[in-house]
């Protein structure tokens, strides 16, 4: 026992010297998502905070496209040494729902930390007849197959939502595919979609500007800044709500000492009263959770989005 004892300490000790070091160059941080999406706007956020806490640069680096499957295999290609992470939305565990991906979304992901749950508005055109959303069901109701809705990517919020309430409504809208949801706020604003749940953060200031006009919050309390926007839940849809958060993984096998070294520097960073600044602008609400924590949402959140793809027959992106 004690020549076993020894040799387990042996080999925690180049573990244990390697977190202590930590990070002794630039950490690299992979997105699925675009320029100027939630995702990279929440960790450019955090940005400045985490590379003073770690003490070495924190480096975005966004791959949009092929529902996260590139992006994921880059950052699951890299040593499990904390100089490759991951950040995404909640909505990665939901992948194995829509198309067999080449990786397990649960097994070879180590949660590490979370930065916190976005809001989002449910948008129209400043045209569009609907202010509420019963009067968009209305609407479509009224004009059955000929209204649309953007799809920043099959089973995320932004298509789970429009699709639960059609269903919830009996209407007929169709869903218009868009790598991202930049690209497709433009063309919500040129009035070519009829609606779009959209980060609050992308389109406040078109609301703001009338560009746009927000029917329904997907959070927890209405805006200070648009008082008169009512949330899903005040509107009596609640149970189609589905809220984005942000967590942040590594590789699995990865040190356990270094993933703790990286939970204490979100920790702090989230505490951080510019930090704090910066993702109240983006309407990101900081949620500190211990690995363990984390794992435990993204189980549960696996658990939701699979019986809600099931249940629509969603497939991978381009379909519905």
């Amino acid at each position: 026992m004690k020549r076993r004892s020894f040799i387990g300490a042996a080999l925690a000790l180049p573990f244990a010297a390697r977190a202590e070091s930590y990070p002794s160059k630039p950490v690299r941080v992979i997105l699925p998502g675009p320029v100027g999406g939630l995702i990279d706007i929440a960790g450019r956020a955090v940005g400045d905070a985490m590379q003073q806490e770690l003490g070495q640069p924190w480096l975005i680096d966004p791959h949009p496209g092929a529902n996260g499957i590139m992006a994921a295999q880059m950052f699951l290609g890299a040593p499990a040494d904390g100089y490759t992470l991951y950040l995404t939305v909640s909505g990665h565990v939901a992948l194995p729902f829509l198309m067999k991906a080449p990786f397990d979304v649960m097994a070879d992901f180590q949660p590490i930390a979370m930065i916190g749950i976005s809001t989002a508005l449910l948008c129209v055109p400043p045209d569009s007849p609907a202010h509420s959303i019963a009067e968009f069901a209305a609407y479509a109701k009224a004009n059955p197959g000929k209204l649309n809705y953007l799809n920043s990517g099959n089973g995320t919020g932004a298509h789970l939502v429009p699709e639960l309430l059609k269903i919830k409504f009996g209407i007929d809208v169709t869903s218009i595919y868009y790598k991202g949801l930049p690209p497709g706020v433009q063309d919500l604003l040129a009035g070519r979609l009829d609606l779009g749940m959209v980060s609050t953060s992308l389109v406040m200031q078109h609301v703001k500007a009338g560009r746009l006009r927000a029917i329904a919050l997907v959070g927890p309390k209405r805006l200070p800044e648009l008082p008169d926007v009512a949330t899903m839940a005040e509107q009596g849809v609640g149970d189609a709500e589905i809220r984005s958060s942000l967590p942040l993984f590594g590789q699995k096998g990865m040190p356990r000492p270094i993933v703790d070294r990286l939970n204490a520097a979100m920790a702090a960073a989230l505490a951080d009263p510019d930090t704090a600044r910066r993702l109240a602008a983006a309407y990101i609400q900081p949620l500190p959770m211990t690995p363990e924590q984390l794992g435990q949402a993204m189980q549960r959140e696996h658990e939701r989005l699979g019986a809600l793809i099931q249940q629509l027959g969603i497939k991978a992106d381009g379909g519905s």
